[in-house]
């Protein structure tokens, strides 16, 4: 998405540690619902340079997760908003993630663009819930041509990196819409786009 971007061994480290919030939306996330900068600000603060992590509750239908069910993680999860690409330009956050597939809606994705042949009809039923879901007119305003993998294109020129398929703890009551302290430590792949990565929620005792 960024020929010459930071690779993972370049991130700062103080990127990768610092101030953030575990926002819950869970209870607001249907299946291919868009989260909002105005979602997260009702139930957190948001500070400046911030990591922050949202939980919408899809880890749950992931591989190992308590519901598993890989077509509704992978075809019809949460994802961004447009509004979330000045959001977080503005925040000046560095670090977000998610615990989804994508930081992306299914329909910037491959899934809802150009994947609805000789897919077993998977593609055409997810376009065809988001048309009931949204309607026709505004699933064109939420999800322009222009915006395919928005997330991607749009933020990691400046800088702006992401975690995906987030879980383990990331439901723990304590942890929810609260400041606290939040680590990403991924593996350090000299030259890497991406890479596993261990995230933490610190707790002061």
């Amino acid at each position: 998405f960024k020929t010459d971007g930071m690779t993972i061994d370049e991130i700062p480290m103080d990127w990768l540690y610092g101030d953030g919030v575990v926002v819950d939306l869970s209870d607001e996330m249907e299946e291919l619902e868009v989260y909002t900068p105005e979602m997260i600000e009702e139930r957190a603060d948001i500070r400046e340079g911030d990591i922050l992590v949202l939980h919408t509750g899809w880890h749950n239908y992931g591989q190992y997760g308590d519901e598993a069910d890989e077509e509704k993680y992978i075809l019809k999860h949460p994802g961004a908003h447009p509004d979330m690409v000045d959001y977080l330009k503005e925040k000046n956050i560095k670090v977000w993630g998610v615990d989804a597939v994508s930081t992306d809606h299914p329909m910037d994705l491959p899934i809802g663009r150009f994947l609805g042949e000789n897919t077993f009809g998977q593609c055409k039923e997810v376009r065809a819930q988001a048309e009931e879901k949204f309607g026709e007119e505004k699933l064109e305003e939420l999800f322009p041509e222009e915006d395919y993998q928005l997330t991607h294109n749009e933020l990691f020129p400046d800088d702006i990196c992401h975690m995906e398929n987030l879980g383990g703890d990331i439901s723990a009551p304590e942890i929810q819409n609260k400041r606290i302290k939040i680590g990403c430590f991924p593996w350090k792949f000299k030259g890497g786009e991406a890479a596993f990565a261990r995230v933490v929620a610190f707790l002061e005792e």
